[in-house]
């Protein structure tokens, strides 16, 4: 079973280290997805640990890149998910117009609504 790290979105990481994605800078951490352009390795999470974990470790198994025969979380294609107050937010680092992007997309939309049946789920697309 893969390793799934988790951040927290609404947590500022601490003054002098960062959540090892991180690069180092004079104004303090800085994201390596925003400093360098590289995808995010650690999503930006939001809700109750136990509910993320499952549903993290679900999109990476059912959602799988045909091309790479690898889940979109291994593939670091997740940047944030929040599930709180009867919503479900996925950002996901591609666009929905790439190879199989619009396929990915509506599968993790599906996913997400299985799992969380009385939710309104979302999925945005950064890219």
């Amino acid at each position: 079973m893969p390793t799934i790290w988790m951040q927290a979105a609404e947590a500022a990481p601490p003054a002098r280290a960062g959540c090892g994605g991180c690069l180092s800078s004079a104004e303090g951490p800085q994201c390596r997805a925003h400093v360098t352009g590289e995808a995010c390795a650690h999503p930006q999470l939001a809700g109750q640990n136990e509910v993320l974990a499952q549903l993290l470790q679900e999109l990476n198994r059912t959602v799988v890149d045909p091309e790479a025969g690898r889940g979109i979380v291994d593939l670091q294609w997740v940047r944030a998910l929040r599930v709180q107050d009867g919503e479900a937010e996925l950002t996901l680092s591609f666009a929905p117009v790439c190879g199989p992007a619009k396929e990915l997309s509506e599968s993790a939309f599906q996913t997400l609504r299985r799992l969380l049946p009385d939710t309104d789920v979302y999925v945005r697309h950064e890219a």
